[in-house]
């Protein structure tokens, strides 16, 4: 699969997670603060004075001001300003207007307060606002929030500012949460002498929406994380309905009672309880809670302990649920570990493969002149061995490839050439293990001939091994898994079927659903949903047939291609088989088997191992046909091709390399490279290429 694409998708969903997340906490920050606050003063104009610090030191906002409603002069009037300048002490701090004034529907803060609707301006210079005489701030980005009869809040900053839709919704909920505040404390006071902060006259203050929510439903219910308000003893007096959510349609009553409950281990609560009691507020990550079904899920977990003195219950119990960030994050360390074991098995592959072509050659070149049966036999014995190996190789080289080039376009692949692969590879998992286990599982394979699609061969051996593990795991004590290709029409048809437990119609419906499973905690639920994702990106589908105890059935409709016949070089010579070549191979052993072969069939073979002289040679006289290596110090095979191609575009390069295996499916005549052969090559492929090409 492109693993760059999916990856950068992956992290931007992080990212974004992560944005998400740092911003909440940032405004559930500002709430405790403000509630800690109100247990240290009782005086609401002294409050707001508080407020508005407290926003400018927890925000990237510079200044913030808060107007309340005066219904004897029906106007809004400044209470409290604060700027960052005024944090940092500078000395050249802007002095904020006192007599600020705003009647009914005058300018932004007017217009907000009489339509009880925030405005959210990212960049004046694009969202021009009304100028205001003698200004002590002109912002370039501002947010005017209402606190609902009261009045307004004011944030803004000299730069632009980006207002997300989830920020919006978190500054109207502060809003809200402030006026409950100061109302709170304006129930306590004596009403008229209350001041300008109280309207006297709630009839008299234009008129607003129906009366909001209590303090508990408003903030509780709103945030996405789960919320438990406990008494001091613990124990739980209020929760919101994101925890309900979390914990399933048969929740138990837990009001009254610990939330230790919702712990796999209620022990964990009970230490969490024991450090916050002293400690004040204490974090716990990746904690495994357990839902109504018995389903474990992690989250993370803050128990913050809150002042008594404030009308508040004991502590607030905070729950998120990480499972889709750690569904992402796993994800992407797959990815990554992948990525390593690409290039871990690309050198290696390397390695083995050239002591594969030394062993290989030898014994290509020992054969024909022994006549000894017994030693024949043997050494053909060896000769299979090595091919073996070689594919084996091959194979682990096309299972680790990662994508190189983020552009790369589909091309016709043997579908059934490509499961063979993919079970080959998968083999200690549905063979050695599950017979380790004391479990068979009987692999049937009925694979139809040149069933060539139309989709990138790495996308292709992703999906089928996502489907070939999950069939695995639904068979935990063994059974039948049958693989099927064939042709219909304009399509390749693949059919993978296991006799395992099977899926009812409901889980058959989710599947395909991003972070669904039915495994439990230690799956991403990502598998079918990539696989799903990739088969679509090439016009492909994938259905899915199950009944509960009769196994499943995965069907994969492909587009179908036609077979590309490779594109003939010209000859250079006409009625001879004897050309001169320039072998380039900085492995000496190699490049003794390989001139050795060429010469035995009558070619004058120039053969060097130093790169830089292979070029100097190139450019001074004329060759047949160059053969390469890929990797080699210095110079590369790469520019062997490119320098051949620059001193005549007719001569035809063939590249022998131990990574040939990554580069087979690849057209690269745009490099200068006529054709790629994978070591170990046999002599009869490697003097038939040659004929080929000449």
């Amino acid at each position: 699969m492109d693993q760059q694409l999916v990856k950068e998708v992956f992290k931007r969903n992080l990212l974004d997670v992560k944005s998400k997340h740092e911003e909440l906490n940032q405004f559930m920050a500002m709430i405790l603060r403000f509630a800690e606050t109100l247990s240290q003063c009782s005086d609401p104009a002294a409050v707001c004075n508080h407020f508005v610090k407290i926003i400018i030191e927890e925000t990237s906002f510079e200044n913030c001001s808060i107007l309340f409603w005066d219904s004897t002069r029906n106007r809004l009037s400044l209470v409290a300003a604060y700027g960052l300048e005024d944090q940092l002490g500078a000395a050249s701090r802007r002095r904020y207007r006192q007599n600020l004034r705003f009647s009914f529907g005058e300018g932004i803060s007017g217009q907000v307060f009489g339509s009880r609707r925030p405005v959210f301006i990212e960049n004046t210079a694009q969202q021009p606002i009304p100028e205001l005489k003698d200004a002590a701030i002109t912002p370039v980005s501002l947010a005017c929030i209402p606190l609902m009869h009261l009045g307004v809040l004011n944030v803004s900053a000299l730069h632009p500012q980006e207002f997300k839709s989830q920020v919006k919704r978190n500054w109207e909920t502060l809003g809200n949460i402030i006026a409950y505040f100061i109302v709170g404390l304006q129930g306590g006071k004596d009403r008229a002498g209350s001041g300008d902060i109280e309207p006297r006259e709630k009839e008299s203050v234009p008129a607003a929406g129906p009366a909001g929510p209590s303090f508990s439903d408003q903030i509780l219910d709103i945030l996405p994380q789960g919320v438990c308000v406990l008494d001091t003893e613990g124990n739980v007096v209020r929760f919101n309905h994101s925890i309900a959510k979390l914990q399933g349609e048969n929740f138990p009553e837990i009001v009254s009672r610990s939330p230790a409950v919702l712990f796999q281990d209620p022990a964990v609560f009970d230490k969490l309880l024991e450090r916050a009691a002293q400690a004040g507020n204490v974090e716990k990550t990746d904690v495994n809670l357990m839902n109504s079904a018995g389903e474990i899920y992690l989250a993370d977990v803050n128990l913050i302990r809150l002042v008594e003195s404030a009308g508040f219950p004991g502590y607030l119990l905070v729950i998120e649920d990480i499972t889709r960030k750690k569904a992402f994050s796993e994800k992407i360390i797959q990815s990554e570990k992948l990525a390593a074991l690409g290039t871990m098995a690309g050198g290696v592959s390397h390695d083995f493969n050239n002591l594969l072509m030394a062993i290989l050659g030898h014994i290509q070149l020992v054969l024909p002149q022994v006549q000894d049966e017994e030693i024949k036999r043997r050494l053909q014995n060896i000769e299979k061995a090595v091919f073996d190996g070689s594919n084996t190789v091959r194979r682990l080289q096309r299972f680790t490839e990662r994508e190189r080039d983020p552009s790369a376009t589909a091309a016709p692949v043997d579908v059934s050439e490509s499961v063979k692969d993919v079970i080959e590879l998968t083999r200690p998992r549905w063979k050695n293990f599950m017979e380790r286990s004391g479990y068979r599982i009987d692999l049937q394979q009925n694979l139809a001939a040149n069933c060539l699609a139309t989709i990138n061969a790495s996308d292709l051996r992703e999906v089928f091994t996502n489907l070939l593990l999950n069939a695995i795991d639904a068979m935990p004590q063994g059974g039948t898994l049958s693989f099927r290709t064939f042709i219909s029409g304009e399509h390749v048809v693949v059919e993978i079927s296991d006799t395992g437990i099977g899926m009812s119609k409901e889980v058959a419906e989710k599947i395909f659903d991003p972070f669904f499973t039915t495994k439990g905690i230690g799956n991403s639920g990502l598998g079918l949903s990539v696989s799903w994702s990739l088969l679509g990106r090439y016009g492909g589908e994938i259905q899915v047939r199950s009944k509960p105890g009769k196994g499943t059935t995965f069907v994969i409709k492909l587009i179908k291609a036609e077979a590309v016949k490779p594109a003939g070089v010209a000859k250079t010579s006409e009625g001879t088989s004897s050309y001169r070549l320039l072998l380039v191979e900085d492995d000496p052993e190699i490049l003794n088997i390989l001139r050795d072969m060429l010469r035995l069939k009558g070619h004058r073979v120039v053969a060097v191992s130093d790169g830089a002289k292979a070029l100097d040679l190139i450019d001074g006289s004329d060759f047949d046909l160059v053969l390469t290596d890929l990797g080699m110090p210095v110079v590369s095979g790469w520019e062997i091709a490119k320098r051949t191609k620059a001193k005549n575009s007719k001569t035809p390069v063939v590249m022998i390399t131990g990574w040939g295996a990554q580069f087979e499916e690849e057209n690269l005549a745009a490099r200068g490279v006529d054709l790629m052969l994978a070591k170990p090559l046999s002599w009869d492929k490697l003097l038939g290429s040659i004929e080929r090409m000449l």
